[in-house]
């Protein structure tokens, strides 16, 4: 065997070096942006001047100008939600459902489903004529096939659905079916006996109880008046004589807030509401990159958010197949998205927290040479999207990005996330781990769950301002002075104040009592509790909300919208959840955070100091060091006076878990509970 000539081994290693220097830092630099910049300059045009010094120009969305009629369809033309989903269901894939069942995979067919969804409408028609008058039911289920059964159901039957969230407290779920009037609850057979004792309803007629092998005893009524049915009876029965009567103009869903409270209103979105809604959501996606019945949707919320409902009936208008994974726990998602292999899906700003905590602690786990070289992959990546482009395959990707990809089934090529909620890093996080298009969504239930959404090519803009998008080609938005807040669109730079929306998404009724009562409005203009600042692309970003608005003397101004603040606290590498409230007796800002362990376990080391993770509102040296970073990353971000504020006036405190609904920190829709952090505080 001839000996190997030197000057090729030579040549061929100056090859290998030379393709991995490409493939690591050549091939993302030299990429062309996916848009040119100048079309994303303007996210948004002015279709209106302002009308009066109170309020801002009307903004649209560009591929709606002035002069043109919002979209109150969608392509298909249906003009209710009932039609819309019958238009999917029948360009619809073979699997029509997914779910995970402990480590299986199991699919429901289209056929199935659609026989399972005319049999349950059968029923509760049958049902709602021999009860009560109201047709409305509460659906209390968790993510599963029969809460999609049901949903659709009621889609089918003409039955309003009122969703609420599987982690709401039975007194809650009691309050909403109490206020709603509803005369059917479709719930699991453990919060029907946790229910019992609290239920105080007389609308209500009848409780389809979910089959569950082992769950508690519901075959005696909740009370005389009250009959029990099982939901696998309703769907073994025939289904409706004939297709129910529904109108544009018929109310589909009443969401009720988290939480809600028997005083509170729930809102009613029709049938128009909410095919406008889709009609919103299509158009926000280039012809190019439309959902189609190839696609999986991973349903992750709970149908009682408004944004995760939409985004499920978006889906079955195209015809996706539905991945059922209702999960705030990233590690249970990641367990459930390796079997349903979603294409895309949309996450709660609890999931998102989340996820990336537990990326992050993986990564900080690799050996000091490897998450060096970790680190310089991500910066070149995170650089790859401040021009626009979306990192590609590279040496980094094949080395680090994919195995994050494939983590969440490594197909996901789009993914919205609550533009509120979610913080500027956790968008670059998940676009550059991911390779995914992550788009902000934001609407509240009075706008069916969207009214803005970023733009489809833009990386760039929500990580260095963070916004929620543009208006939607179904509605417009402006702002109008709050000087509750202290906001005024005169302020500078960027005017301020309460968001208005008006368009054929937006709901003009409140729900009470199973009947619709008109909503406030001004020539149609919806004022929301929000606050928001439009920025010079013509994006928004809400900068906090009703509650959200505190006094605070060390406030320069007076008033602090926090959600700012908390922002700006949670860039800092030492905190993961960050909730700031008022504390009026001592004049002061209290800061509950669940810290980043890691960071706070490499400070104990290096300070000689003891610590232990579940254990940590015992170290006062881990609250001083957590509260210097918070103040650095604050100071950074611009709230210069926090530098003046004494120490006693800005009371942090650490808890050992993320805020969660099940910890009570945190509610089902993402938001933090205010006044149970405030309750953690005063008892710290």
């Amino acid at each position: 065997m001839s000996a190997v000539d030197p000057a090729t081994v030579v040549l061929a290693a100056a090859a290998v070096a030379a393709a991995a220097v490409y493939f690591y830092y050549y091939s993302p630099q030299a990429n062309q942006p996916d848009m040119h910049p100048l079309q994303l300059a303007q996210l948004a045009s002015v279709g209106r001047v302002r009308e009066s010094a109170s309020e801002s120009p009307v903004y649209r969305s560009k591929s709606a100008p002035e002069g043109t009629r919002l979209l109150a369809t969608p392509a298909g033309g249906a003009q209710d939600l009932r039609g819309a989903l019958r238009a999917g269901r029948r360009a619809q894939r073979s699997d029509a459902l997914r779910t995970v069942a402990g480590s299986e995979l199991r699919l429901v067919s289209s056929g199935e489903l659609a026989q399972r969804v005319q049999s349950f409408a059968g029923g509760l028609l049958r049902l709602l004529s021999a009860g009560r008058p109201g047709r409305a039911a509460v659906l209390a289920l968790p993510g599963s096939v029969e809460a999609t059964v049901a949903l659709l159901a009621c889609i089918e039957a003409g039955v309003v659905a009122i969703p609420v969230a599987a982690s709401e407290s039975p007194a809650a779920v009691a309050r909403v079916i109490a206020h709603s009037g509803a005369a059917v609850l479709v719930t699991t057979p453990a919060l029907a006996a946790a229910l019992a004792p609290l239920l105080d309803a007389p609308a209500l007629a009848h409780i389809i109880a979910t089959d569950e092998p082992g769950g508690p005893d519901v075959t005696r009524p909740v009370r005389g008046a009250v009959a029990l049915a099982r939901f696998g009876d309703l769907e073994q029965g025939p289904g409706p004589d004939a297709d129910a009567p529904v109108s544009p103009a018929d109310v589909a869903f009443v969401l009720y807030g988290p939480g809600a409270s028997g005083s509170a209103q729930g809102v009613a979105v029709t049938h128009a509401n909410a095919v406008a809604a889709l009609a919103g959501l299509a158009s926000a996606l280039p012809p190019a990159a439309a959902i189609t019945a190839r696609d999986v949707f991973m349903a992750v919320g709970s149908l009682a958010s408004a944004t995760d409902l939409s985004l499920v009936c978006f889906a079955l208008m195209c015809g996706c197949s539905l991945a059922v994974a209702e999960t705030a726990d990233a590690e249970v998602l990641v367990a459930q998205a390796a079997l349903l292999q979603p294409t895309f899906t949309h996450l709660g700003p609890l999931v998102v927290r989340d996820l990336v905590q537990l990326f992050s602690a993986s990564i900080q786990q690799y050996p000091w040479l490897e998450r060096t070289l970790f680190g310089s992959g991500y910066r070149r990546a995170a650089d790859s999207l401040m021009r626009g482009v979306l990192p590609k395959k590279n040496l980094w990707d094949m080395l680090y990005a994919r195995h994050y990809r494939n983590a969440l089934g490594g197909r996901l090529r789009l993914v919205f996330v609550d533009g509120r909620g979610t913080t500027s890093q956790a968008l670059e996080w998940l676009r550059v781990l991911h390779g995914a298009r992550v788009v902000p969504v934001f609407g509240p239930r009075h706008a069916s769950g969207v009214a803005v959404a970023g733009s489809f090519y833009d990386y760039a803009t929500a990580i260095d301002a963070h916004n929620v998008g543009a208006p939607l080609a179904c509605n417009e938005i402006k702002l109008v002075d709050a000087p509750e807040a202290g906001l005024s669109v005169e302020d500078e730079p960027n005017p301020r104040g309460a968001v208005a929306v008006r368009g054929p998404n937006v709901a003009t009724s409140q729900w009470s009592g199973s009947s619709p009562t008109p909503l406030p409005s001004d020539d149609g203009w919806l004022v929301l509790p929000y606050y928001g600042e439009i920025l010079p692309n013509g994006a928004l970003d809400i900068i906090g909300d009703r509650e959200t608005v505190v006094k605070c003397a060390l406030c320069p101004t007076g008033l602090l919208l926090v959600e700012g603040l908390e922002h700006a606290l949670a860039s800092s590498p030492a905190a993961v959840d960050v909730c700031v409230v008022a504390l009026p007796a001592e004049q002061g800002l209290g800061i509950l955070v669940y810290p980043q362990l890691l960071a706070l376990a490499a400070a104990a080391r290096q300070l000689k100091k003891e610590f232990r993770p579940q254990s940590i509102a015992g170290y006062p040296w881990c609250a001083e060091f957590v509260r210097d970073k918070l103040v650095a990353a604050a100071l950074q971000a611009g709230f210069r006076w926090l530098a003046q504020v004494p120490p006693a006036s800005l009371r942090v405190r650490l808890v050992a878990a993320p805020f969660t609904a099940a910890n009570g920190l945190a509610s089902s829709d993402g938001t933090y509970d205010r006044a149970a952090v405030l309750a953690a505080l005063a008892g710290s």
